[in-house]
């Protein structure tokens, strides 16, 4: 029995012996395959290793293109304690904020990183013409999430910048 692990959502998809392999994850929807996706190959040896502390084998397929050396990424090089204690500290972030999006590409919980302060001299603001003022003025912050399975980025406006934001919209009505 063989297991893939979407790289998108990092979820196990169990393939029986024989089966085709799916090129489409079951659960987050996103392409399988190419050199992002981890094929584990488990039988009853490595079923008895573990069970004796030894790690199974990990391969991974490529397709030449930009190949990483997984044994010494932080995460899949360490153990199965590793990957634990990386979802535990994930979690305890995710229950301290107020705002928990969701990630646009594999739908993964985004935990919040900080916040950034945008001035005048990095904003060139637009004046819409159905509006006829600026909407967005510098200096505003916006709050940074990031995803901890695909490490996606997302901004979003800060709540006080926000707020200054609806004000000013809301002066001429």
């Amino acid at each position: 029995m063989g297991v893939t692990i979407c790289p998108w959502c990092q979820n196990e998809i169990p393939q029986e012996e024989g089966e085709e392999q799916e090129r489409w994850c079951p659960v987050c929807e996103n392409e399988l395959g190419g050199y992002r996706t981890l094929t584990i190959d488990i039988d009853k040896e490595d079923d008895l290793a573990e069970a004796d502390g030894e790690a199974a084998d990990i391969h991974h397929e490529s397709d030449g293109k930009g190949d990483l050396d997984w044994e010494d990424h932080p995460l899949l090089a360490g153990s199965r304690e590793t990957l634990l204690q990386w979802e535990e500290t994930v979690e305890k972030m995710l229950d301290d904020q107020d705002e928990v999006p969701e990630c646009p590409n594999c739908r993964e919980y985004m935990f919040e990183a900080g916040h950034l302060q945008v001035t005048a001299d990095q904003f060139r603001p637009r004046i819409p013409a159905s509006v006829g003022k600026v909407v967005l003025e510098a200096p505003f912050e916006l709050t940074l999430h990031v995803c901890p399975s695909c490490f996606a980025v997302r901004h979003s406006l800060g709540e006080q910048s926000r707020n200054e934001m609806q004000r000013r919209l809301m002066e001429d009505c």
